[in-house]
C-alpha cells in the first residue's frame, strides 16, 4: 500500500509503497520504543545497488517521521554524534556500506560503536539501523546480543527492491549456520518488495554520500603528506584493469570476485580508486 508521512518540522509529505506485513512489523517497533521504554537495533545487508539505503530510509521514516540527513550517518564520528544528540524515540541510520571497505573495518567499527553507545541508545529509546555490506562479517556481540532483527536486500532478475526479514531467533540461526559459507539458506517467510523512492531529499543525500566517499578515499590512501600512495589500492586498480579491459568482465562481477576474497568494496569505490590510480600513472599496461 502507498503510505503518506508528514514531516513534523518541515511539513513535507513523503509518499511511498510499504508492504502491509512490513507495516505491522514496524508498528511493533514503534510500540517497543514509545510504550515499552526500549531501544531497537536493526541490521540490513545486501549487494551494492540492491537498494539497502533506500529501504532503510523508508522504514526509518515510517517509525520516526522527523528523520533528517543529520541522522543518516556515513562515518563513525557522525554516528556517535547523532546518537548523543538525538531526541527520545528518534531513528539513527549508520550506513557502514558507504565507506566500509574491509570486513575487519566493519567488525571493529560497528561492534565497538554499538557496545560503547549502548547506554545512550537505551536511555533515549532509539531506533538504530545499521547498513552493512554483509552480515556475516559483523562480530557475534552485535548480531546476537544487540540486533533484534535483520533484513537481507537482494535483486531478482536484475530488478532491485526485494527484502527478506529475520526475527531474533531466525537471525541467530542464519548467522551461526551461514557464517562459514556466507549462506542465507535459513528460510524466512517474511519477505516482500519495496520501490526505489528516497525518504529524504535525494539530491542532498547523494551529495552527502559523495562527500563521505571522497573523504574516505583520502583518509585511506594518503594518511600523510609525502607518504607513498597505498600499495593495496594500486594492486586493486591494476587487477581491475586486467579483469575489465583484458578479460572483459563486468564491474559487478569484478566486485563479486573481490568480495569472494574478503575485499568488501562497492562499484563506486572501485571506480574512483581506479580513476585515481590511473591519473597518477600507476596502471601497468599489461598484455595477454
Amino acid at each position: 500500500m502507498v503510505y503518506e508521512i508528514k514531516d513534523p518540522n518541515t511539513e513535507e509529505v513523503w509518499s511511498y509503497h510499504i508492504d502491509k506485513r512490513l507495516i505491522s512489523f514496524l508498528d511493533k517497533i514503534k510500540e517497543r520504543i514509545t510504550k515499552k521504554d526500549k531501544d531497537y537495533v536493526l541490521l540490513i545487508d545486501g549487494y551494492e545497488g540492491a537498494g539497502k539505503s533506500t529501504f532503510a530510509q523508508q522504514i526509518a521514516r515510517y517509525v520516526d517521521n522527523s528523520l533528517n540527513l543529520n541522522r543518516i550517518c556515513m562515518t563513525a564520528e557522525e554516528f556517535k554524534s547523532a546518537v548523543i544528540n538525538s531526541g527520545k524515540g528518534q531513528c539513527v541510520i549508520y550506513d557502514e556500506a558507504v565507506t566500509g571497505l574491509t570486513s575487519s573495518d566493519s567488525i571493529s567499527r560497528v561492534g565497538k560503536l554499538l557496545k560503547s553507545l549502548m547506554m545512550q541508545m537505551r536511555q533515549k529509546n532509539l531506533f538504530i539501523i545499521v547498513i552493512l555490506p554483509i552480515i556475516f562479517d559483523l562480530n557475534k556481540y552485535s548480531v546476537l546480543s544487540r540486533a533484534r532483527s535483520f533484513f537481507h536486500i537482494y535483486e531478482k532478475k536484475d530488478r532491485m527492491g526485494y527484502w527478506v526479514g529475520y526475527n531474533r531467533k531466525d537471525l541467530r540461526d542464519l548467522y551461526l549456520k551461514g557464517k562459514k559459507t556466507h549462506s542465507y539458506k535459513v528460510r524466512s517467510y517474511f519477505n516482500g518488495r519495496f520501490y526505489g523512492k528516497y525518504a529524504v531529499d535525494e539530491e542532498k543525500y547523494r551529495k552527502k554520500k559523495e562527500d563521505a566517499l571522497m573523504s574516505s578515499d583520502e583518509d585511506n590512501n594518503d594518511e600523510g603528506k609525502g607518504r607513498m600512495y597505498n600499495e593495496r589500492k594500486i594492486m586493486m586498480a591494476n587487477y581491475y584493469y586486467v579483469l575489465r579491459e583484458l578479460k572483459k568482465m563486468t564491474q559487478e562481477d569484478i566486485v563479486k570476485l573481490f568480495k569472494s576474497v574478503k575485499i568488501n568494496i562497492t562499484q563506486e569505490q572501485l571506480s574512483r580508486i581506479y580513476s585515481d590510480v590511473r591519473k597518477r600513472g600507476l596502471i601497468i599496461p599489461y598484455t595477454l
